[in-house]
């Protein structure tokens, strides 16, 4: 026999976390359809999560964030990202929208003041507020959750940006380490920059060009759905949403750094001064087209994304451009074919 624990408040929970519960809780019910479960169902299910048995019932949760259940269990089944800058809105929009960028540079500012600091973490920004919130005995201090201030600018990091605010750093005053970013952010990032849909293999391009780390592709995940959550994501906040990939000879040149990695995020990258060395690499990419292949400017770029360490053409730019290092690559090619006649002869 289960036995129920006592709930906890939900005030104990943050928000995203409260979403958390709500799903595990539905998707261990016994019902049909966990994301159409009722408020009584999903109490009786509360005891079969080994988390959350003492979650709180469902009816305070829906208090605690001020939204009626059919909401809180759209948020719940909200998948990635979307679902922080959806929950951001809602409770925004629960709250008479009065929430704008203005209110949330200053909420930032005020508090990194308060706390002598130059930037803030959303962890930092959540204690201060509930300090700062417990000492206003009248109630008419009034201040964002970090959700909310991520979902109006559409990333915590974007806020502190408009807000005038450095960006985050790691310990000791040396930038954060970050690990791949995900898919979603980075179609974000690209579009944000070049203001075109990019597909799969142009998106890791302008990765790559730009030195973020790029994750691989979930198993079995195809690529639509990355753009789908993409896109919702993109509607909810009421950006614009692309079509589609432009027509290719309209589309930008991907393998251009434009700055669009973050604090701690970016690869080293190396200086390609040696147009010898960079001959090299376009002599490889001649070897190793097929016979018939046509040689260009684009198609080896092409190549060059599939081949670990490979300079993009751009790099080509200080030594002549592409003509001028190709000529010295095929000059290369050239004499090792006329040292291996010679060796065979």
């Amino acid at each position: 026999m289960t036995v129920a624990l006592r709930a906890r408040p939900a005030s104990d929970f943050d928000p995203l976390t409260l979403l958390d519960i709500v799903r595990e809780v539905a998707e261990l019910a016994d019902v049909e359809e966990p994301a159409c479960i009722s408020t009584r169902a999903w109490d009786t299910a509360r005891p079969l999560s080994d988390r959350y048995a003492d979650a709180p019932a469902a009816r305070r949760i829906c208090e605690h964030l001020d939204l009626p259940w059919p909401k809180v269990r759209e948020l719940a089944f909200t998948a990635g990202r979307g679902r922080s800058i959806a929950l951001g809105h809602a409770l925004n929009e629960r709250q008479g929208n009065w929430l704008t960028p203005e209110y949330s540079d200053f909420a930032l500012r005020l508090v990194a003041r308060r706390l002598s600091a130059s930037t803030l973490t959303p962890g930092q920004y959540r204690a201060e507020r509930a300090v700062m919130l417990s000492r206003d005995r009248n109630g008419q201090l009034r201040l964002p959750t970090e959700d909310q201030i991520a979902a109006l600018a559409g990333s915590w990091d974007r806020a502190l940006a408009h807000a005038g605010l450095r960006a985050r750093q790691g310990r000791g005053g040396h930038r954060a380490r970050v690990g791949p970013a995900s898919i979603v952010d980075v179609l974000d990032r690209c579009f944000e920059h070049h203001r075109a849909e990019p597909t799969s293999g142009e998106l890791a391009t302008f990765a790559r060009a730009n030195g973020i780390p790029f994750p691989r592709r979930e198993r079995g995940r195809p690529w639509s759905d990355y753009v789908r959550e993409w896109k919702d994501g993109r509607r909810e906040q009421g950006l614009p949403v692309p079509d589609g990939p432009p027509p290719k000879r309209q589309r930008p040149d991907y393998t251009q750094d434009v700055g669009a990695a973050r604090p701690g995020e970016r690869r080293g990258r190396k200086q390609w001064d040696d147009i010898d060395e960079l001959a090299e690499w376009v002599a490889r990419y001649l070897r190793e087209l097929p016979r018939g292949g046509r040689v260009s400017k684009r198609r080896y770029d092409e190549w060059a994304a599939g081949v670990d360490g490979a300079p993009w053409s751009s790099n080509f730019d200080a030594h002549g451009g592409w003509a001028a290092v190709l000529g010295v690559a095929r000059r290369r090619c050239s004499s090792a074919r006329r040292r291996a006649t010679n060796a065979s002869g």
